[in-house]
């Protein structure tokens, strides 16, 4: 749910660009001197790093973010600034009903939380790809996601919506109302470990096609383990904020939500149970489809680990 409102650089895994026409910007200290470091035309300089990286001699040469001689960027990333991320939004496809759900959660504290209008396309977009049925949701803030999901749902599909604040279901109930959707959606409000655990106990296993996740960061983990049981062998688990501003990739950065987004990230990109793949789309989102043998152990080769520097 961090759109940062919008251009969140993550393409460079770096940059935060934080006022794009349509958004408001946080109001995050630590985002904004993150951002201010990173300002300084970074996507040239690292295509201008990325692309001498065949030509350095000396293996010592170590590009910014891991280009070397011997793991080289073949394809630098890509510079998304303002005007390019405007384009993005403009060739989005966005219900009219969530551009005003938009609009009016730029107004709302957390504003930030919101997916992004081309997250939630390809949300969307990947509900029809798996002709999902069944959803569940941790973490829905005031709606902009299950709205996008739902929409993508067949008529006789459901939506779990877990949130633990009324406040925020009080503006997603308004908009599931005019999207349309409200038959849809199964609320859940309170802690979403005890909601997870109630689907279980109650024969869930197994029964939903697609979880999204984008609640408390610490928590990441456990709602990752009692999703496997309740998701279907090729079913999919979306992880929000995977990237979360670019801190996980600062190791001077040790508060305890970067530091239980490392883990996670670590732990799923050697989870065997899992065939993950993360992309730098909102905040970073993990895709996971899980493996139709449920006896694989968490643990694999030692030798798909990724890179520990950031460990």
């Amino acid at each position: 749910m961090t759109a940062l409102h919008g251009a969140l650089t993550l393409c460079t895994g770096r940059q935060l660009v934080l006022n794009h026409p349509f958004a408001a910007t946080p109001s995050r200290a630590s985002i904004q001197t993150t951002a201010t470091s990173r300002r300084h035309h970074r996507g040239n300089k690292m295509r201008k790093r990325a692309s001498s990286v065949a030509n350095a001699g000396d293996a010592g040469d170590v590009v910014d973010g891991g280009g070397s001689p011997d793991d080289p960027w073949n394809k630098a990333p890509i510079d998304l600034d303002n005007r390019l991320y405007g384009y993005l939004l403009a060739n989005t496809r966005e219900p009219a009903v969530l551009r005003r759900l938009r609009v009016e959660t730029a107004t709302l504290r957390g504003s930030q939380m919101q997916v992004p209008p081309e997250q939630g396309a390809f949300m969307g977009l990947l509900v029809e790809l798996m002709g999902a049925k069944n959803i569940i949701e941790v973490g829905t803030y005031t709606g902009y996601s299950s709205i996008a999901m739902a929409l993508a749902l067949p008529p006789d599909g459901k939506l779990v919506a877990c949130d633990v604040s009324e406040p925020s279901f009080e503006v997603a109930r308004k908009y599931w109302a005019e999207a349309g959707v409200t038959d849809k959606i199964d609320e859940r409000l309170g802690d979403a470990k005890t909601t997870l655990d109630d689907l279980i106990a109650a024969g869930g296993t197994g029964t939903f096609d697609i979880a999204f996740v984008d609640a408390d960061k610490r928590g990441y983990w456990g709602y990752f383990e009692k999703l496997l049981e309740l998701v279907r062998p090729g079913g999919l688990i979306a992880v929000d904020n995977v990237l979360w501003y670019g801190r996980v990739a600062d190791p001077e950065q040790v508060d305890k939500q970067t530091v239980a987004i490392r883990d996670f990230n670590a732990r799923v990109a050697a989870d065997q149970r899992v065939t993950h793949s993360t992309i730098p789309v909102g905040d970073g989102l993990t895709l996971c489809r899980v493996a139709e043998c449920a006896t694989i152990p968490a643990e694999g080769d030692p030798e798909l680990r990724h890179d520990t520097r950031y460990m």
